[in-house]
């Protein structure tokens, strides 16, 4: 086979991103919808400004939960405007290389292929495991014997890889990600500040004041409502206690990640044990993270450049390369 007019699409459940195969031409949307009964409102990034503000008559959603298609139509319906956005992309011609959870069932896979088939003309998709494609954007030989581990913390999911001879070999998807530690602060400053905040804000308190060991004594201040009077309410919100409040589901992702070590066959843990893990997704920007871990787990833990675009990279190099393509695989029916 050759992708001759391929796209890589990164498909999360924040954030949908596409890139071509020359990597010249990127797009990345919110993976969002608004829709007032069966028509729609917005898409992408309109829909999001949307989010938090829509009337009750207005449903804004995300069309992926944990990492998989939850509703098919919606999904369909914000893939086929940003195909038709991105300018490079022909429906008779085209096709996507897709990354998807190493762990998705029978079920979940073909949700992802019926939402594809829609759009694409039969065949033209090709799926590609999460954690290989991260391997290769970082790199790493993934068709050789020896054994990598990547972990990559998206907005809803953990992917955890252990790889060898192109395959994962161990793999493990939680259902722990950014958008879990937005709800662990929101619930935090609701509960000791007695505000009710929406989750964009708990997001931006996540992105600018978060820190795991010895992070810079910042502070933000947010508006929301009082939970006792039910009036407009502002504090100052210090990087203490949210850096506090994530604490707790970083370190199940943390024991999941000691888990599949532990987990991992004897002489591949050697070859992770020296190479290290390699920690990738939007939530490993999270300051001092790779140096928690490091520390948790005793292995060494690398940050990688661009952690939130790895994915797409590693499709797009998989694209291009040949002796990569049997990485890739059709959908089951």
């Amino acid at each position: 086979m050759l992708f001759t007019n391929m796209v890589g699409v990164d498909l999360g459940t924040d954030t949908l991103k596409l890139r071509d195969r020359s990597g010249e031409k990127f797009m990345e949307i919110r993976n969002m919808i608004a829709m007032r009964g069966s028509k729609v409102l917005a898409i992408g990034d309109e829909a999001y400004e949307m989010y938090e503000k829509n009337p009750v008559d207005v449903r804004v959603i995300r069309p992926m939960v944990n990492g998989v298609i939850a509703y098919s139509t919606d999904m369909e319906l914000v893939l086929t405007d940003a195909l038709k956005k991105f300018t490079t992309f022909s429906q008779k011609s085209a096709g996507i290389c897709l990354a998807v959870p190493s762990q998705v069932t029978p079920v979940e896979q073909r949700a992802f292929f019926n939402v594809m088939n829609s759009t694409l003309s039969p065949g033209r998709v090709h799926l590609v495991d999460k954690g290989i494609a991260d391997a290769v954007s970082i790199g790493l030989p993934v068709l050789s014997p020896s054994g990598h581990m990547i972990v990559n913390i998206g907005a809803d999911t953990t992917e955890i890889s252990v790889l060898s001879d192109g395959k994962v070999i161990i793999g493990r998807t939680m259902k722990e990600g950014g958008l879990k530690l937005d709800e662990d602060i929101a619930t935090m400053v609701r509960r000791k500040f007695n505000i009710s905040i929406g989750m964009k804000t708990a997001a931006q308190l996540k992105n600018n004041l978060a820190f795991m060991i010895n992070g810079p004594r910042l502070e933000q201040k947010v508006f929301g409502i009082h939970t006792l009077s039910g009036l407009p309410k502002s504090d100052m919100i210090p990087a203490l206690a949210v850096s506090v409040s994530v604490l707790g589901t970083i370190d199940r992702i943390v024991d999941e990640i000691r888990s599949i070590v532990d987990r991992t066959p004897p002489m591949i843990r050697r070859d992770i044990m020296k190479e290290g893990i390699f920690l990738t997704g939007g939530v490993s920007l999270l300051q001092n993270l790779p140096i928690y871990i490091q520390k948790e787990i005793s292995l060494p833990v690398y940050h990688i450049q661009d952690p939130k675009n790895s994915t797409i990279r590693g499709l797009v190099t998989m694209i291009n390369q040949k002796e990569l393509y049997p990485l890739m695989r059709s959908p089951r029916r």
